[in-house]
C-alpha cells in the first residue's frame, strides 16, 4: 500500500488532470455538448424540405451568420468543411487565380502547416509551376522588405498562417497582404491559431481566403470554414450534391454547426476575461521557465506572439519521452505540430527557425485554452522539473547505448 503523502497523490491524479495540450483537443465550452445532443436528437437533413430538415438548415444557417458576423465578412462568403486541413487544401489546391490562368508560382513560408506545404506541392505538380519558400528575419518575422521584389508578375498564389500554434509566433498579415494585392496576387491565410485571440473584419482585409475552425474555439472538431471573398472563384475539392451552394459536396453536419455556435457565443461572452487571463497564465510561465531551469529556452522568443502557446526547448531529451512521463503525472502535453505527432522526425517549424535537432528533439510544448487554471499550470510547475532530472539522469546511458 502506498503511504498517505503518495497515496494522495494518486487520488490527486485519479481526480485531477492539467489539460495542457489544447491544440491537440480544446475542451468544449459549456453549452456545446447539449447543443450538439438536441440537434442529433430531433435528426434531420439540411437539404430536405420536411419540417425537421427545414430545422437543420436553420442551425446550419445560424452558425454562418455567427460566424461572419464575428469575423467581419458577408454570410454568402462563410463555406463550410470538416477541419482546417480540407479549408489549407481546398484553397491551395483549387482557388482559380484572377484571369483564369494557372499561378506562375505559390508562396509559403516555411513554417505552414503540413496541409499547406502538400497542397502546395500537389498544385506545383500537376500544373508546373515551383513552391517558393518566403524569407524569415531571425525572430521568425516573414521579411515584408523583400516581397515586393520576389513576387512575380501575377497571376500568383501566397499562403501564410496568422499565427504559428507550435510556437505562437505571430506574422504581419496585413502588410503581407498589402503588397500581395497591390503585385496583383491571391492570398490566403491559415488563422486558426489566432482566431480566438485577433479580432478582424474579413470584408476590410487584404485577404483572399481565410481557413478558421471550430475546435480551436472550443467547439465540436469535425466542422470548419473557409472564407471566399465576394467576387473570388473556387473549384470544388469534394463533388456531390447542392450542399454549400453546390461547392461542397457532401451531408452538412447541423448538429456540429450547432455546437460551433454556442461556443462562439460563450467566446463571445467571455473573450476579455479569457485574453487577460491567458496572458497573464504565459506571461508567469514564461519567467518561470526562464528563471528556474537549466539549459532550456523558449522557441520563438524574439518575435511577437499569441499567449497561451509556450515551446520549452530542452537540450539533450527527448520530447516523446518528456511527453509520457508526464502524461503518467497527470499532465498532458504537445511535442510539435498536432498533425505531426506520429513522426519521429525533428518539428519542421523548428528547423526553420534555425533551432539545432539536439534542441529541437527536446521541445515540449504547452498550449493553454479557454478553460486553462492555476491549478493546471501550478502541477505542470510541481512536475517538470523532476521529469528533466530523470531524463537528464538517463542521457549518458542512451548516449553509449
Amino acid at each position: 500500500m502506498p503511504s498517505g503523502a503518495s497515496r494522495a497523490i494518486c487520488l490527486m491524479n485519479e481526480v485531477f488532470r492539467a489539460s495542457l495540450d489544447c491544440d491537440n483537443q480544446m475542451p468544449l465550452r459549456p453549452g456545446v455538448l447539449e447543443a450538439l445532443t438536441r440537434s442529433l436528437e430531433e435528426g434531420g437533413n439540411p437539404m430536405s424540405r420536411s419540417g425537421r430538415g427545414l430545422r437543420a438548415r436553420q442551425r446550419l444557417e445560424d452558425a454562418r451568420d455567427m460566424l461572419s458576423e464575428i469575423l467581419g465578412a458577408h454570410r454568402s462568403e462563410v463555406w463550410f468543411v470538416s477541419c482546417g486541413s480540407e479549408a489549407n487544401t481546398w484553397a491551395l489546391e483549387r482557388t482559380v487565380m484572377r484571369g483564369g490562368l494557372p499561378p506562375r508560382a505559390v508562396f509559403v513560408s516555411p513554417l505552414e502547416h503540413v496541409s499547406v506545404l502538400s497542397a502546395a506541392n500537389a498544385r506545383s505538380r500537376r500544373e508546373g509551376m515551383p513552391v517558393l519558400s518566403l524569407p524569415l528575419a531571425p525572430s521568425g518575422k516573414v521579411q515584408v522588405d523583400a516581397l515586393r521584389t520576389l513576387f512575380p508578375e501575377p497571376p500568383f498564389l501566397v499562403s501564410v498562417q496568422w499565427a504559428n500554434p507550435e510556437v505562437g509566433l505571430i506574422q504581419p498579415i496585413e502588410e503581407i497582404g498589402r503588397i500581395v494585392q497591390e503585385k496583383g496576387g491571391t492570398f490566403h491565410v491559415d488563422f486558426i491559431a489566432a482566431e480566438s485571440f485577433v479580432p478582424v473584419r474579413f470584408r476590410d482585409l487584404p485577404v483572399d481566403l481565410l481557413t478558421v475552425s471550430s475546435a480551436r474555439w472550443g467547439g465540436p472538431p469535425g466542422i470548419a470554414a473557409l472564407l471566399l471573398k465576394r467576387g473570388g472563384r473556387i473549384l470544388p475539392l469534394i463533388e456531390g450534391g447542392g450542399q454549400e451552394d453546390g461547392r461542397r459536396g457532401g451531408t452538412q453536419p447541423d448538429f456540429l454547426a450547432a455546437g460551433w455556435e454556442s461556443a462562439l457565443r460563450h467566446w463571445k461572452e467571455n473573450r476579455e476575461e479569457e485574453m487577460a487571463r491567458l496572458t497573464g497564465l504565459t506571461r508567469d510561465l514564461s519567467r518561470w521557465v526562464v528563471r528556474e531551469l537549466k539549459d532550456v529556452r523558449i522557441a520563438g522568443e524574439r518575435g511577437e506572439r499569441i499567449p497561451g502557446v509556450l515551446n520549452i526547448l530542452v537540450h539533450g531529451i527527448d520530447g516523446q519521452a518528456a511527453l509520457s512521463l508526464l502524461d503518467a503525472k497527470g499532465v498532458e502535453v504537445g511535442t510539435g505540430s498536432s498533425c505531426s505527432r506520429d513522426s519521429l522526425k525533428v518539428s519542421h517549424v523548428l528547423s526553420a527557425l534555425g533551432y539545432p535537432a539536439v534542441e529541437s528533439q527536446g521541445s515540449v510544448v504547452l498550449s493553454m485554452g479557454w478553460s486553462t487554471t492555476d491549478r493546471e499550470v501550478l502541477l505542470f510547475r510541481e512536475v517538470f522539473g523532476g521529469v528533466l532530472d530523470r531524463l537528464r539522469s538517463l542521457a549518458p546511458a542512451l548516449k553509449s547505448s
